[in-house]
């Protein structure tokens, strides 16, 4: 089965629907002890890493889904990078104004960094 336009449209919907669940919904354990906040890997948050982590299939997909050739076109890639860094700043910042979540700056770097490296990558794999 190959793997049309519409089916990376699809799943790149599907994908930001649960990073904007993910954002609003209150996740945060009970206990303060299994909180994903004093999980650590090399001195990092785990919940910082998994920011990082979840930005960067969604710059794939949304580049996928769009199906523009940005090794040729610098202000279209441009364009979208901005866009993901947009979304990923409005996913914690959402959680700003919500009672049961708070919002980070530290989760708020680790998002764009996520954007920023799903672009390289993205952009390399072009290449």
């Amino acid at each position: 089965m190959k793997i049309t336009e519409t089916h990376f449209k699809r799943l790149f919907y599907f994908y930001t629907i649960i990073l904007v669940l993910l954002a609003i919904l209150p996740i945060n354990s009970i206990s303060p002890d299994s909180a994903l906040n004093n999980i650590y890997i090399i001195s990092i948050r785990l919940d910082y890493l998994l920011h990082f982590a979840v930005f960067i299939p969604w710059v794939f997909l949304l580049w996928k889904m769009v199906g523009v050739s940005f090794s040729s076109n610098l202000q279209a890639t441009l364009l979208y990078i901005i866009l993901g860094l947009l979304f990923a700043t409005a996913n914690e910042a959402v959680q700003y104004l919500l009672p049961y979540r708070a919002f980070n700056i530290n989760d708020l770097l680790a998002n764009g960094l996520g954007v920023l490296l799903g672009s390289v990558l993205f952009l390399k794999d072009l290449s």
